[in-house]
């Protein structure tokens, strides 16, 4: 009787909720402050995980898990859902950002597999990985399905470019392997990616420890950028180099585009109103760096003279001869991983106190973390 009367509750309760997003309710749903893709609610032994929209450009998608303590028996109105035993306790990620939220909730020792070793930063991960603990099961299409098996996972933590994620997940599911999508790198805003450490948190039921660490990392954000609201004659800020003949600049509405103007930085792509990254030409990019006053992110361009050899062009930038040159890659990893895109994700105080140090030198007194000056 006690278990048909759980599952009624639970069956209530979810159904209740389902086409809530971002809601409050004393059942026990979350309110997040700033990410948007994702939301987490309670029903007594049961927590439920869902995820909107998981890949670009996806519209009215709702992907649903249902965590259950591996102490306690998966109620029969679950079988055919979504369901996580948690803690996890052996994960595969394959995305370096995944590893970012691992790492700030003490949990490095649960990775047992990533897609593409040569770009982790995290020392830890790379030591498990040069002993053997962490294998790399590849990338893409050429996953090794076999090695993914082979490390018993409890789950395997994976993102989507496209909707066709889905046949990877179903291959997954085939094989017996949970799966789950993380959503974090759609997020508009440097504090919305940052929140799903919370939707980390939930996999190892460390929901408390993921918040406080999200209020205090929050709480350091929001005070650097009061610092700069006010600032006057904002910087011009160009982002980006040409890559195969293309150069990609963030969306105006993009995580890029809204930690710039956080740092009180006036992007020049701002009036693209896109949360997407899109193509412009070598005309508008040099129209754009005779214009600009600070020039970041130029990808693995370390020194103005690696610039000028990748394209003779790039004489011509102003902003190359008399404005402020500064790449995001200052905390690389032993292989080549760009710490800014693992842990700098979970850190985007520490992202904005460069930035503003790039825009506004003199203001912060610490060094710089992620960025260094192009010379």
């Amino acid at each position: 009787m006690k278990q048909i009367l759980l599952l009624i509750l639970i069956a209530v309760f979810f159904y209740s909720c389902g086409n809530k997003k971002n809601t409050t309710s004393s059942s026990g749903n979350n309110t997040n402050d700033f990410a948007r893709g994702f939301q987490i609610s309670k029903a007594r032994e049961v927590t439920k995980l869902t995820v909107y929209n998981p890949w670009e450009k996806a519209q009215n998608v709702k992907v649903e898990y249902f965590l259950i303590n591996k102490n306690r028996e998966i109620p029969d109105s679950l079988q055919s859902k979504n369901t996580i035993q948690t803690p996890v306790e052996r994960i595969i990620c394959l995305s370096t950002s995944h590893l970012g939220f691992i790492g700030v909730l003490g949990e490095n020792q649960s990775v047992v597999g990533v897609s593409g070793a040569g770009y982790v930063s995290g020392e830890e991960i790379q030591e498990r990985i040069a002993a053997g603990k962490v294998v790399d099961v590849g990338y893409g299409q050429n996953l090794n399905y076999e090695m993914i098996l082979n490390q018993h996972p409890d789950l395997v933590m994976l993102y989507g470019v496209g909707g066709e994620v889905t046949s990877l997940v179903k291959k997954l599911e085939e094989l017996g392997i949970p799966a789950i999508m993380n959503a974090e790198y759609l997020e508009e805003t440097p504090l919305g990616k940052a929140e799903w450490i919370k939707f980390a948190g939930a996999l190892y039921e460390k929901e408390n420890e993921a918040t406080q660490f999200f209020n205090r990392i929050k709480k350091d954000y929001l005070s650097l950028k009061e610092k700069v609201k006010e600032k006057e004659n904002k910087p011009k800020v160009l982002v980006g180099s040409p890559y195969k003949d293309s150069w990609w600049i963030p969306g105006g509405n993009s995580y890029m585009a809204n930690l710039i103007k956080d740092a009180g930085g006036d992007y020049i792509g701002k009036n693209n109103s896109s949360h997407e990254s899109y193509v412009i030409s070598f005309e508008n990019a040099l129209a754009y760096g005779n214009e600009a006053d600070v020039w970041i992110n130029m990808g693995l361009l370390s020194s103005k003279k690696e610039i000028v050899a990748a394209d003779q062009r790039f004489e011509s930038f102003k902003v190359l001869k008399e404005g402020r040159v500064f790449n995001n890659n200052n905390k690389m990893g032993k292989k080549g991983g760009n710490d800014f895109w693992e842990s700098g994700t979970v850190y985007p105080n520490l992202i904005l106190r460069d930035l503003i140090s790039v825009f506004y030198p003199g203001t912060i007194e610490d060094e710089m973390i992620y960025y260094r000056e192009v010379k």
